[in-house]
């Protein structure tokens, strides 16, 4: 079976996944993504090599037939190609998070761009998939999203089958820049949406100084971790790569210069997010994970950043209500819902470190098919489903 990946960001599960088909008798996988050198230096790389070819998306990658190489299906994260370069397509979406609604109206592009490149996901397509996390994903897909019940499949999330049991901080130690044998290492990703991080409960630049202090006297390392640096504006990213530099425990990513998530989840041993949907796959480490509630009131208007076709659109809204598909509520971890509080969790995070596994494990169980480390094998055998046509 000949594997195309189109990679709108090769993260945790496309990349994880890429791994288990590597392995598969028969197969040949080409993945297309923004900068193939940049991820081959990424220590997941060094670590996890891959057989698969990388090759550097170009305008003519909406086209992509090199040579003899004829995909039999192509999997995406996100982006539909503007026309299909297999006869099949299947949908890895990029994460199972709280932010929504992702309802048919928000998913029209999307809907629009699957109908002219495999044709409708809305009715029975034998020649469309789209991966669901759990049965709540599979009946909001269904239901909210608008994809038919036959083109949806209950998977599960690739990346847990490793994070489930990550390796050992020795065999991870020589793919990271900084001690994570004898220091904790706390990752702190939060999600572009909302524009500055802690905006809500005071200034960034006051708010961070103090989380960064809270966790040096722990002598412990931080990865900050941000989407791409270009949704940011330009006076906060200076900002961000100032204070970094002043903290040498600090190390900043953003996910366009620093494309891999999965080892940073791997080695941390805390997580600190405002509502990522990194924090549901971290969740399968089984360690704590801090959740930062993004707006001081659910009934208070605030600014909405949104990624288009024509680039960043930001958007006033009445209430974060409009914003949830799931309710912050639902987590697998602690909710903040001031500053104050966000510190006393980290120092229970630390005292603590079992302080969210059992809540993490519910949350898996619930939504997530409880992390049992077949997720790889069941996306297999739906993409051997789709490619001979047995839907």
């Amino acid at each position: 079976m000949n594997i195309l990946i189109k990679a709108s960001t090769f993260g945790a599960d496309l990349f994880w996944l890429t791994q288990f088909l590597d392995k598969q008798p028969g197969v040949t996988i080409k993945v297309l993504l923004s900068d193939p050198d940049r991820f081959e230096a990424e220590g997941i790389s060094k670590l996890f090599p891959l057989k698969a070819e990388l090759i550097k998306k170009t305008l003519m990658s909406y086209w992509f037939k090199p040579g003899s190489f004829k995909p039999d299906v192509t999997i995406m994260d996100n982006k539909i190609p503007l026309k299909a370069a297999s006869p099949n397509g299947f949908m890895l979406w990029h994460g199972f998070g709280w932010k929504g609604p992702n309802d048919v109206e928000e998913f029209h592009w999307l809907h629009r761009s699957l109908k002219s490149a495999w044709g409708s996901a809305m009715e029975p397509n034998s020649n469309f998939m789209w991966q669901c996390f759990g049965d709540w994903d599979f009946e909001h897909r269904t239901k909210i999203s608008g994809f038919h019940p036959e083109n949806c499949r209950v998977l599960g999330a690739a990346s847990h089958d490793l994070l489930r049991k990550p390796l050992s901080k020795e065999e991870l130690q020589p793919y990271v820049p900084f001690d994570i044998v004898n220091r904790k290492t706390v990752l702190i990703a939060p999600t572009w949406h909302y524009g500055e991080v802690f905006s809500h409960w005071g200034k960034d630049s006051k708010l961070f100084e103090k989380l960064f202090q809270k966790i040096e006297d722990q002598n412990a390392n931080v990865i900050l971790r941000l989407h791409d640096s270009y949704r940011f504006e330009s006076y906060y990213v200076d900002f961000l790569e100032e204070l970094s530099e002043r903290h040498p425990n600090v190390l900043l990513k953003f996910k366009d210069r620093d494309p891999d998530n999965l080892l940073d989840m791997m080695v941390s041993d805390i997580l600190i997010t405002n509502f990522s949907s990194i924090a549901n796959l971290f969740y399968a480490t089984g360690r704590p994970t801090l959740h930062v509630y993004p707006v001081r009131s659910d009934d208070e208007e605030f600014q909405w950043k949104k990624s288009t076709v024509i680039g960043l659109r930001t958007k006033k809204l009445d209430s974060v209500k409009y914003i949830w598909k799931l309710p912050p509520q639902e987590n697998g971890g602690l909710l903040a819902m001031n500053f104050s509080e966000l510190l006393q969790q980290l120092d229970k995070a630390f005292d603590d470190p079992d302080c969210c596994k059992e809540k993490s494990k519910m949350f898996l169980d619930k939504y997530m098919l409880g992390a049992d480390g077949k997720n790889c094998e069941r996306i297999w055998e739906a993409i051997q489903e789709l490619v001979n046509n047995e839907k």
